[in-house]
């Protein structure tokens, strides 16, 4: 009798344990699906979004193959991009700073962050047509908001297999590879932009719209889940 009561209780136990996981591998199987829609389907595009935020050349073919913010595959690299982020943040505060998601189980944690992040994304692309119609420069917003697609797409990229590898093999110093990948990343997004406003003219402007539409709004929420 104690022994069938004892393995009653051990078997409810793992099953709490072992929901959150049975989440992210779903999650997991998501996004590994929508990389191969995207693989399959836009294999050379995606090739060349990849690099385009390390090379000019690359960079001016994705511009001659359209507008990459206006493409089908856009929609589906929005998706994964975000998808990827979301669940990496999700894994971070998890780890290092838990009481941002204790409130809730892990998949309400995904859609929350999901839709955190897509709604901060539209806000800063009303705020790049917002400064662009101030100051007209219609041709510098489109390659702006190109580079930043790309940037995200690098990092959604290299994070995904890494945060794959933290999870089911326990490599957590995965974490600090991730966050040194997207310092990088960000420096190289950041040069391209101040690049193309210098040219224009508009560099001192440019960067006080950075510091306060790119910058401050990500310190702010970190200050928050710092808070929480």
């Amino acid at each position: 009798m104690f022994t069938r009561h004892w393995l009653s209780v051990t078997q409810f136990q793992w099953d709490a344990v072992a929901q959150p996981n049975n989440w992210i591998t779903l999650v997991f199987c998501v996004l590994l699906l929508l990389l191969a829609v995207i693989f399959v389907t836009f294999r050379r595009k995606l090739s060349l979004i990849c690099r385009a935020l390390f090379s000019q050349r690359h960079f001016s073919l994705v511009q001659r193959e359209g507008k990459v913010l206006e493409d089908r595959m856009s929609v589906y690299l929005l998706v994964f991009d975000l998808l990827t982020i979301t669940t990496g943040l999700v894994m971070f505060c998890g780890e290092y700073i838990p009481g941002a998601v204790a409130k809730f189980p892990f998949i309400a944690n995904i859609g929350i962050f999901f839709g955190a992040l897509l709604v901060a994304y539209l806000l800063n692309l009303l705020c790049n047509e917002l400064y662009a119609s101030l100051y007209g420069w219609t041709k510098e917003r489109v390659a702006i908001n190109q580079y930043k697609f790309c940037m995200m797409t690098d990092v959604a990229l290299v994070m995904f297999p890494m945060l794959v590898a933290i999870q089911y093999a326990q490599l957590r110093f995965l974490y600090y590879v991730i966050v040194a990948f997207m310092g990088i990343l960000f420096v190289s997004w950041f040069y391209r932009v101040m690049k193309i406003n210098f040219t224009a003219g508009r560099g001192i402007h440019f960067f006080l719209y950075f510091c306060t539409f790119e910058i401050l709004p990500w310190l702010v929420a970190l200050k928050v889940l710092l808070i929480i």
